[in-house]
């Protein structure tokens, strides 16, 4: 459960790190925002490969394999001297050792326990989770102001290597499978698999610079251009190649299955409702909780000039809900009080409200405390959708938990890595298109200041999100002072304005989507300390 609490707190901890970060290793919000969502992408690609393995040479070896790798990975961050090593640490290495102890963490805990002892088991893996998460943004920001934010890297490292040691020395030994005994493993599967959800990702993140439906500006790729300005946007074309790979995926793993061979997702697990639903609901539940995550800080930093430590403390009703919801939805269902849908239900309507109230205050003249209701309402109904962790893994035959968690989590952080580039790139899009209408109908710009506004605006997006204070200091290297300064600071305040209060509202239509989703999950009898595969048989 240690791992699982470090790894929910690293996952929010950055958001409010995220300026410190930008001005230590010298790159923009674009790299940082870039770096986090390929975190969830590998973790997207791999997870269901990870979960395979747990299977086959045991989960206990997988987690200490993972724990290890994600240590060093915490500890290369840590030391990075720019944003290419911290890809490498923290965006990959990182990734890859969640990718190996996510599936075991609930593997072992389906396997270990049955009955209502499997439930609490469970329940506490949430539970974990959302103390991470309610932990990273307030202790993320106050180690970030008063020490840097690679100590909390280096925390993780040295947490991590206490876990390791510990699982070497007291883990009870369990024999590996014989060799001959083990099935070929699916490797063309995991290669699909990976392709499928890494190009839909890849592509979504292109869209805060391409844009995401129509190309803004030419793709050039070695030195030649493969899509001119006006074409179909990289974004749909990558995520057609995405689906297309998944397909293939899915005919591949039917294939093996009708075969005799051993697949790396077995087909019968997807036709079960529940498992289906309710891990594609796990992905609108992280993709909204992956954009509010990052736009509020994105907004506070750049609008109110909040700093890392006061950014969390703006989140603190959100992280602080979302564990309340949790242990209230978890105690209503174990007292058979209530059943783990109709709350999914009302967790997905309450964030969709809740960020309709966020986007509502969103402005030059809110504060943190006008958006804390909006973030209270938010974070209850964050909690109560962990349930979906839950029931999903409760419905897992004792034979397929391992396919059941690989996939769900495949879901859940493909649902990451999706909400913070989409979220990116909705916000860019909507502030690049409102700021160079208000630079072409501005009657204070002369004719030359307005197309080097408009330049840079459309070949410089990475800078586009950027606090007043920034682009005032920018204009002054440029010589650009006065009524035409003014001016164009106007114009960064309601086009950034535009572009968040947009992607918020995305990302409540987002949340309603997930509670049409969600009511199509199968009802539950009032007995909710049984397993779901018990209460069927």
């Amino acid at each position: 459960m240690t791992q699982q609490l470090l790894m929910a707190y690293d996952s929010t901890a950055m958001n409010v790190a995220v300026s410190d970060i930008v001005t230590d290793l010298g790159t923009t919000l674009t790299g940082v925002q870039s770096a986090i969502s390929l975190y969830a992408l590998v973790m997207a690609a791999l997870m269901i490969t990870g979960s395979k393995l747990g299977s086959r040479v045991g989960h206990v070896r997988v987690f200490t394999l993972g724990a290890a790798v994600y240590g060093c990975g915490a500890l290369v961050t840590a030391l990075s001297p720019g944003l290419p090593v911290m890809l490498l640490g923290w965006s990959l290495l990182e990734g890859v050792g969640a990718v190996l102890i996510f599936p075991a963490i609930l593997s072992i805990a389906t396997l270990a326990f049955t009955g209502a002892r499997r439930t609490r088991a469970l329940a506490l893996v949430g539970a974990a989770a959302g103390v991470g998460a309610a932990l990273g943004p307030l202790l993320g920001g106050l180690i970030t102001r008063y020490l840097s934010w690679r100590v909390s890297f280096l925390m993780e490292a040295a947490v991590t290597a206490a876990v390791v040691v510990l699982l070497v020395r007291h883990r009870r030994r369990v024999p590996r499978p014989e060799a001959a005994r083990q099935p070929s493993f699916d490797v063309l599967g995991a290669v699909l698999s990976a392709l499928g959800f890494g190009l839909i990702v890849l592509g979504t993140l292109l869209a805060s610079r391409y844009g995401l439906l129509i190309t803004r500006s030419d793709v050039v790729l070695f030195g030649r251009t493969v899509l001119g300005e006006g074409a179909v946007s990289p974004t749909v074309l990558l995520a057609l190649c995405g689906v297309v790979m998944l397909a293939l995926f899915a005919w591949w793993e039917h294939h093996r299955a009708c075969t005799g061979r051993d697949p790396l997702v077995r087909p019968v697990v997807l036709r079960d409702r529940t498992t289906r639903v309710g891990s594609l609901s796990l992905g609108l539940q992280y993709l909204v909780l992956a954009g509010v995550f990052f736009l509020v800080p994105v907004f506070v930093q750049t609008t109110l000039a909040y700093d890392a430590l006061e950014s969390g403390v703006t989140l603190l009703p959100a992280t602080v809900l979302l564990v309340v919801g949790a242990a209230v939805g978890t105690r209503a269902v174990g007292r058979g009080r209530a059943t783990r849908r109709p709350l999914i239900i009302l967790g997905f309507l309450l964030i969709a409200a809740g960020t309709a109230l966020i986007a509502f205050v969103f402005g030059p003249d809110a504060s943190g405390l006008r958006i804390a209701p909006g973030l209270a309402m938010a974070g209850l109904g964050l909690g109560l959708c962990t349930l979906l962790a839950d029931l999903v893994q409760s419905s897992a035959a004792e034979d397929r938990v391992s396919d059941v968690a690989g996939l769900s989590r495949s879901f859940s952080y493909l649902g990451q890595s999706l909400g913070i580039a989409l979220a990116g790139a909705l916000m860019i899009g909507v502030l690049l298109g409102t700021a160079l209408d208000s630079v072409r109908t501005s009657t204070v710009l002369t004719g030359g200041q307005k197309a080097t506004a408009e330049h840079t605006l459309e070949h410089g997006v990475q800078a586009t999100a950027v606090s007043d204070e920034q682009l005032r200091t920018a204009l002054d290297r440029q010589g650009v002072s006065g009524p035409p300064a003014d001016e164009l600071v106007r114009i960064n305040t309601l086009a950034r304005e535009d572009g968040l209060t947009a992607a918020m509202v995305a990302m409540g239509l987002f949340a309603l989507a997930g509670a049409g989703l969600a009511a199509r999950l199968p009802r539950e009898p009032r007995n909710a300390a049984l397993p779901l595969s018990r209460r069927r048989s």
